[in-house]
């Protein structure tokens, strides 16, 4: 029996190490800014550092979002979503007939709350020049709320107006995949496969539309399998105990069309995942100043491969390197040559661009952080789930 456990532990091991393995795909990587040889005449040694990396073939990428909006999504998340100090729960409230009925303390902590928090961020934090992107809802049938290709507000405004009610009905998951198949389809573009396409599907429950529940979750898995005929990952988040605990049928999904599973007990803490998830399976970027051996500040890594951070300069020239990671441990580095002047700060103009330089700083080094946060959980997540399924 210790050889059994030993041996689960070293297959555990290595589909940690190696988690690639399966989809080793070369890393590309584009500098947009600075570009080589740049001279840069600035009050402040910082020079703001953007470009764009990904593995496989190059290309932008087509997402849509696809929201659970059954009735069990109205219950507490046991997160405070909305911050305003206060945990939702349910709570008995007597009526006036001597009777007794649920409510929740505070609507704004529900599972479908934090889903559209979780959707709403991952929207801004993509760069829309690069990604098309599309909003789906199911309960016991599906809603296309937007298409592909739709703007950020446009998104966004979808989002403010959908109703504090959860859809009637059961779970179809079916339905909601192949609708977001279709999504997918009639957007226009190029049919070479030179656009990645993602489905993020979030739900806290198993199918059961049609009944009985069996075949719905079958049908499930082919609805995923059609995703895989048509190019589309899916990435699913299974949110709940209830879930956690039998989850079989988001796994077959997943892995119908090579796509991840991220089990996540507590559903509120899905605004901490989806945001600062990855649709490129890069996993780190570094940023730093050769020539002074320092790191660049508020460095971002964005789901679809934007990156940015602001390097140090010192006078003269600078050579910086911006180096990116995949999740199977390989790497790619680019580099540029910039030359740096220094002018006067003691004016109006530059104390007024150097308090706002520093908000943007402090902006997006919080969001730095938040990222990093998520990443170490999501991977100690991540582990815990290949460690149950070799355990299984």
């Amino acid at each position: 029996m210790p050889v059994c456990r030993a041996l689960r532990s070293l297959i555990a091991c290595l589909l940690l190490l190696c988690p690639g393995a399966a989809y080793a795909d070369r890393i590309w990587a584009e500098l947009e800014r600075p570009y080589e040889h740049q001279l840069v005449r600035e009050p402040f040694g910082l020079v703001e550092v953007r470009g764009w990396a990904g593995t496989g073939i190059r290309g932008s990428h087509d997402v849509v979002i696809v929201i659970d909006r059954t009735a069990s999504t109205f219950l507490p998340s046991g997160v405070d979503v909305d911050g305003d100090g206060e945990v939702g729960k349910i709570v008995k409230i007597p009526t006036r007939y001597g009777q007794w009925i649920k409510r929740i303390s505070d609507p704004d902590d529900t599972i479908a709350q934090a889903q559209l928090i979780a959707a709403r961020r991952l929207i801004e934090r993509l760069d829309p020049t690069s990604t098309r992107m599309g909003l789906v809802t199911f309960g016991r049938t599906e809603r296309v709320l937007a298409r592909l290709g739709s703007s950020r507000k446009e998104l966004l405004d979808v989002l403010d107006r959908l109703p504090n009610r959860p859809e009637k009905g059961g779970t179809y998951f079916y339905g909601a995949i192949i609708a977001s198949i279709k999504v997918f389809e009639l957007a226009e573009g190029p049919e070479d496969g030179s656009r990645h396409r993602s489905m993020i599907f979030l739900s806290d429950g198993r199918p059961n539309e049609p009944p009985p529940s069996a075949f719905a979750a079958k049908a499930a898995v082919r609805a995923s399998q059609h995703a895989a005929k048509a190019k589309i990952r899916i990435y699913a988040f299974a949110l709940g105990t209830e879930v956690a605990a039998n989850p079989d049928v988001f796994i077959d999904m997943t892995r119908a069309n090579g796509g991840e599973l991220l089990i996540v007990e507590n559903p509120g803490e899905i605004v901490e995942y989806v945001p600062y998830m990855s649709l490129t399976k890069l996993r780190e970027l570094e940023i730093e100043n050769v020539t002074m051996g320092r790191s660049a500040r508020a460095v971002r890594l964005f789901p679809d491969g934007t990156f940015d951070g602001f390097a140090p300069l010192v006078p003269g020239e600078n050579l910086l390197r911006v180096t990116v990671h995949d999740d199977s441990g390989a790497s790619r580095s680019l580099e540029r040559t910039v030359t740096f002047e220094k002018t006067s700060s003691d004016t109006a103009e530059a104390r007024k661009r150097l308090e706002l330089l520093l908000e943007q700083l402090r902006l997006r080094t919080l969001e730095t952080q938040l990222a990093k946060k998520a990443r170490r959980k999501r991977e100690r997540i991540l582990q815990r789930q290949l460690t149950i399924e070799v355990e299984r």
